[in-house]
């Protein structure tokens, strides 16, 4: 029997029913029927400046979550040890899996390998060799980094232990995804990358209508800064069985673990427009082609998908999945230095 993976990524927190007096309650609804419903203010931008504009429930888009992935035939796995004294016991359930392009799995060869979730034809050297339209300033933001779903995190230990705000979660920022947006943003404003980072966490306190609030995020970001060219929505995946037992992905880079990382591309298929889904996928290849090569085994295989996950906006879009829910945070931020670094490279190359 396979191994059964629930989406730890789609699930909400649970709630319980609040009970109030009949009365109250009647009293509540009377002011509804005359008032309305009071609409929530905005909350504070960590953007100077920008303004994050409510949710409205007319904008929800019919976006998916990249799902955790089944356990490709051939995929490495090994049982994890039991964490050494003083670390995290939450380690003794995770155990370690690369995947890769390798024994045939996915289409591809050689550093760029691919999940199809579409029906599209992928040509995949036409896109690796056709080239990236795009330049970018040196004086301005051409990098904008955006969190989604930004209370995901990983794994506890000693060094980087959090109170979880839900399964997996928390609203802590210096160990949820935001801490390696900070990584990416870091590195590539010190390579010369003019980058911008909204440490917005869009799914909380609602998962619902995470997608719709970055669109919002985005689109003002980049109003306010016309020259971002590159759109980066980092994430993390999560791979768990019924029983409760983690995978994380690893590779081995120069001796130490690292995260995988896995790109995913949207596309039309699911209904929503996005012309333009090709040049994106093409970018993705180049950095998968780049990461690969410097770093053999770091990227798993790009994932297309029938949803767009606002890539739309730009045609240097692009999702990044670092690591599991299984990964440690030193995981995720060497691999997250090892991403910025071989994309500030490929950006430099753009700067007008």
């Amino acid at each position: 029997m396979g191994v059964k993976y629930r989406n730890r990524k789609n699930r909400r927190p649970r709630r319980r029913p609040l009970l109030l007096p009949v009365g109250l309650l009647a009293l509540c609804g009377l002011f509804i029927a005359r008032n309305g419903l009071p609409l929530a203010s905005p909350a504070p931008s960590p953007i100077r400046g920008l303004e994050v504009q409510p949710y409205s429930p007319e904008n929800e888009a019919e976006e998916e979550e990249p799902l955790p992935e089944d356990l490709p035939t051939g995929a490495s796995v090994s049982e994890a040890v039991l964490p050494e004294a003083g670390k995290s016991v939450a380690a003794a359930n995770v155990s370690p899996i690369t995947i890769d392009g390798g024994g045939g799995s996915y289409p591809g060869s050689g550093t760029i390998y691919i999940k199809n979730d579409t029906d599209y034809d992928i040509d995949i050297p036409g896109l690796l060799e056709q080239p990236t339209n795009i330049a970018i300033s040196s004086e301005e933001p051409a990098v904008l980094i955006v969190h989604t779903h930004g209370s995901e995190a990983y794994t506890p230990d000693a060094a980087n232990w959090y109170e979880p705000t839900d399964t997996d979660r928390t609203t802590d920022t210096n160990y949820n995804v935001v801490r390696v947006g900070d990584e990416i943003e870091r590195i590539l404003n010190e390579k010369g990358i003019k980058t911008v980072h909204a440490r917005v966490l869009n799914d909380s306190p609602s998962y619902s209508g995470a997608y719709n609030r970055t669109l919002d995020v985005i689109s003002q970001a980049m109003k306010e800064n016309p020259s971002i060219k590159f759109v980066i929505d980092v994430h993390r995946d999560a791979m768990i069985t019924s029983s409760g037992k983690k995978y994380k992905t690893v590779a081995d880079i120069g001796g130490r673990q690292a995260a995988q990382l896995m790109l995913v591309a949207g596309t039309d298929a699911g209904g929503l427009t996005h012309d333009n889904w090709r040049e994106n996928l093409s970018f993705m290849m180049k950095v998968q082609d780049q990461m690969n090569t410097r770093y053999p085994g770091i990227m798993r295989p790009i994932n297309i998908r029938a949803a767009r996950f606002n890539e739309h906006v730009t045609t240097g879009s692009m999702l990044l999945e670092v690591g599991t829910s299984g990964n440690s945070l030193d995981e995720a931020l060497y691999s997250a230095s090892l991403f910025a670094d071989t994309l500030g490279d490929m950006l430099l190359q753009l700067q007008k």
